[in-house]
């Protein structure tokens, strides 16, 4: 998407550098007994060599959230062949079925926990990025507060510029914070790459242009983050309200399995 000053929006800005500095994690490992504390303390683990099967992420969802579980969505392939690069993002989505007459949600904007199996990483490329949304807000609110109010303070049409969406999506306007909290607390930092501001916002100039600015410090953080490889058999789990992740672009075949689910702690 072209931004209002007529640049792509989403670009690296070497002007936003010192504000997204530090701000990319690369997770700690651990075996599947110990990641539960790990999750906990950082908010993100990997648990290298969980096996060939995806189903293994079914398993470390009930190991790791335990009693907080309160929804599994299903296991879906991710990956492919020659892919560009996946800029950063948060999982979650509207999708829903009927089935017998009865509406069945397959998939929740606010999936608060993400599982990712990798099957086979690609032979060129595909590093994994992730950025603490925590600390990227918190520098936001210090250097940056006009954003960092617009961010906390103003509703967003998260999915506002996608055309033609897929069977099974609702097409009423979804509307949220870019950084809000759940009634228990939990705060939610957010990424869209079709966020727009609300349908007849009076002062819609000014809120798309906060949503290009913030589009440029993610794409800013992406770009200064390290990287990581998951190798095949690893499995990565993260909470998805804190943390933005993306991956470099690849060559080749790499072959991902996700899990998203949802805590007693969700929105």
């Amino acid at each position: 998407m072209v931004g209002t000053d007529g640049r792509r929006r989403g670009e690296a800005r070497p002007e936003l550098k010192s504000l997204v500095d530090e701000t990319g994690v690369v997770p700690r490992a651990a075996a599947l007994g110990e990641a539960r504390e790990v999750l906990a303390r950082d908010g993100v683990v990997r648990i290298p060599g969980a096996g060939p099967d995806p189903e293994a992420m079914v398993v470390a969802a009930a190991t790791l959230l335990g009693g907080r579980l309160r929804e599994l969505f299903g296991i879906r392939p991710q990956g492919g062949t020659d892919s560009p690069v996946l800029g950063l993002h948060n999982d979650g989505a509207f999708l829903e079925a009927d089935v017998h007459g009865r509406t069945v949600r397959l998939r929740d904007p606010d999936e608060d926990f993400l599982f990712m199996h990798c099957t086979s990483p690609a032979p060129s490329g595909g590093d994994s990025v992730l950025v603490d949304g925590y600390a990227l807000a918190e520098r936001i609110a210090a250097e940056h507060p006009s954003l960092h109010g617009f961010l906390t303070g103003c509703d967003v049409d998260f999915f506002g510029s996608r055309t033609n969406p897929p069977r099974g999506v609702p097409s009423t306007p979804l509307l949220r914070r870019m950084i809000e909290h759940t009634r228990g607390g939990r705060r939610a930092v957010r990424a869209s790459d079709y966020a727009l501001p609300v349908p007849r916002e009076p002062y819609w100039d000014t809120h798309l242009a906060h949503i290009e600015s913030y589009a440029d410090v993610l794409a800013t953080a992406f770009e200064a983050a390290p990287r990581f490889r998951l190798e095949s058999g690893d499995l990565l789990v993260l909470d998805n309200y804190r943390f933005l992740h993306g991956r470099d672009a690849f060559t080749g075949s790499r072959e991902l399995h996700v899990l998203s689910v949802r805590t007693t702690e969700a929105f």
